[in-house]
């Protein structure tokens, strides 16, 4: 008997099967904001962008116009487009957004219950760890945190929360690159930091929303202060 032929998987539409190329250019843009080698207020000009990548206008144009949607690029009447200027007061604008959003998906995992607290609890511990080695690397403590937000806000239950904070923490973190500054360069601050999610985790253990909720608002504000402190130092 003549075996069955192999079955093959089901082909993907060439349309989708890669990034366009605005996609592309407009991650590629992003990285050279984010990196500093395109600094605040650098004017993008359409024919330099399209030779520069050897891509049509029309390519650098969407690429720029999906830029401006997030934030990162300002198109200017006469003027064209330019990396978006920021004062320092747009850091701690952002701030209040995030403690916002934070805030609401702490109350909802509160609510949900489940094993999240037990996810949590194990980053919590790392961070305790971290904070308790007066040399711990501040990029390093910085990874943990992170993953302590991203897994609250993925474990919400809302299905908008993770794009929109998302979003929110990358405008931010890149404000805090342009301005030298970030929260946990200093040992008391990473110390301050693992307590509060200490607080957090046994708010959401306990299944007290607004105590949970309250604790992820004063996390964020505290973070903020630490801003502030360091760019008012200069560092």
């Amino acid at each position: 008997m003549t075996a069955p032929p192999a079955l093959q998987p089901e082909a993907m539409p060439l349309g989708k099967a890669a990034r366009s190329l605005p996609d592309l250019l407009s991650e590629q843009l992003l990285a050279d904001i984010m990196a500093g080698r395109l600094p605040s207020g650098a004017r993008l000009k359409e024919v330099e962008l399209a030779r520069e990548h050897a891509v049509s206008r029309a390519t650098v144009r969407e690429a720029l116009i999906a830029l401006s949607r997030r934030g990162f690029v300002e198109r200017l009447p006469r003027f064209g487009a330019r990396v978006t200027t920021f004062a320092q007061s747009d850091v701690f604008d952002l701030f209040e957004l995030r403690a916002v959003l934070l805030g609401l998906a702490a109350r909802r995992c509160a609510e949900l219950g489940g094993e999240l607290a037990s996810r949590l609890e194990g980053i919590v511990a790392a961070m305790e760890a971290l904070a308790a080695d007066p040399g711990t690397d501040p990029q390093t403590f910085s990874e943990q945190a992170i993953r302590a937000q991203h897994l609250l806000v993925g474990e919400s239950g809302n299905r908008h929360l993770p794009e929109l904070y998302e979003h929110l923490a990358s405008m931010s973190t890149w404000r805090l690159i342009r301005g030298r500054a970030t929260s946990f360069l200093l040992a008391e601050r990473r110390q301050q930091a693992a307590g509060d999610w200490r607080a957090l985790v046994t708010a959401i253990r306990a299944g007290d929303a607004a105590a949970a909720e309250q604790q992820a608002r004063e996390l964020l504000a505290h973070s903020a202060e630490g801003v502030r402190a360091q760019l008012g130092r200069g560092e």
